[in-house]
């Protein structure tokens, strides 16, 4: 009798017992052979932020737990792929599902693992490469840089599965490979979160950790566009603490226009961990474009503020391009209160567009428009 086996390579498992019952399908006669799942304990993952051209951020967590080899004996070597854990979150302004999301895990020898794909739309579960690179059973007679390492005791750490990569594509995300930090990196802070708020006096910035090793200080970057980066202000860490501990900063220069806001730390040897990213937009405006959609590329635009600045309309398109430019022309003010009416043209094709407010060169407001 011939043994079929088939392996359900780079499918989403919500467990291990899963991933172990799917693949345990190698049988012939009495002998079994079987996918051999060798865990991982320690918790280290790597980290991924990307922020949109369009306002919205992409983060993504990697996390190997284990080494999934081909057989329980391989004096020939063996082949294998890595089970990790993933967390992906597509927050802000213009959330939208991703064109292309996958993981490179790079092991012994620089070796490739990809996982083709990972949820565009966000969420967390388990996944297993699909690449099946193989080992020899010499591995320095074939130029391996690690000592050989057997299919019965093969881990992430054995197996030097220490960098992830992703490749990424999306509405305001050109398509590129980006490298994390290494999945054996422990930060100095057990980061918690990173919230931003609208208050009457400013934007007040809220983050906690659950506990601090050597943490210096924490920085706070401030952007109008999410790309250029100004170092804004610093806040004093705890240096070591085991407590949960939350910090907050109010920030009374930039409430009167939309801010994207980096949160980092910075050790006491000087190594600097970015944590997270915040957009807050600007309220103290009225902003309205209709039709929407529009048939014709023709639309209205209603807008309101409190500030004296130049204010500039911006069109981009799904690239994060600018395609359209327009300086709004004040019709009439009230107090402090500013309104701008326009009919225009925007002579582009159908497709998806951001309509962005800009004033004092500092963005202020963006909206959806599609044209049909």
């Amino acid at each position: 009798m011939r043994a079929q086996c088939y392996i359900f390579a780079g499918k989403f498992y919500n467990n291990t017992t899963n991933f172990i019952r799917k693949n345990l399908t190698c049988i012939k006669g009495a002998l079994l052979s079987f996918l051999l799942v060798t865990f991982f304990s320690s918790n280290s993952n790597a980290q991924c932020t990307v922020l949109s051209a369009t306002g919205y951020t992409v983060n993504v967590s990697i996390t190997p737990k284990s080494i999934a080899v081909s057989s329980s004996n391989c004096p020939w070597g063996y082949n294998y792929n890595v089970n990790f854990d993933y967390n992906i979150s597509i927050t802000g302004p213009n959330a939208s599902a991703l064109y292309t999301l996958q993981a490179l895990i790079y092991c012994v020898n620089s070796q490739i693992n990809g996982a083709y794909q990972l949820p565009l739309n966000g969420g967390s579960g388990s996944a297993t490469t699909t690449t099946n690179p193989s080992i020899p059973h010499n591995g320095s007679a074939y130029g391996y840089n690690a000592p050989y390492v057997s299919c019965t005791n093969a881990t992430i750490a054995t197996m030097q599965c220490n960098a992830i990569d992703i490749i990424i594509q999306g509405p305001g995300i050109p398509y590129q490979q980006i490298h994390c930090n290494s999945v054996t990196t422990q930060l100095p802070v057990e980061f918690l979160f990173f919230e931003g708020e609208k208050k009457e006096n400013g934007n007040l910035l809220t983050w906690a950790v659950e506990s601090e090793m050597r943490n210096d200080y924490f920085t706070i970057e401030t952007s109008a566009d999410g790309i250029d980066w100004n170092e804004f202000s610093k806040v004093k860490g705890a240096i070591n603490s085991t407590e949960a501990k939350t910090y907050t900063f109010m920030d009374t220069k930039n409430s009167n226009v939309s801010t994207y806001y980096k949160l980092s730390q910075t050790d006491l040897d000087g190594t600097r961990n970015e944590l997270a990213l915040k957009f807050i937009p600007a309220r103290d405006f009225e902003f309205r474009v209709y039709p929407n959609p529009s048939s014709d590329s023709k639309v209205h635009i209603d807008f309101s503020t409190i500030s004296d600045d130049a204010t500039v309309l911006m069109l981009r398109n799904e690239l994060g391009q600018t395609v359209f430019e327009y300086n709004l022309e004040a019709v009439s003010k009230s107090g402090k209160t500013t309104y701008y009416s326009s009919d225009l043209d925007l002579a582009q094709p159908a497709g998806m567009y951001l309509v962005e407010i800009h004033s004092g060169n500092q963005l202020v407001d963006r909206s959806k428009l599609v044209i049909r």
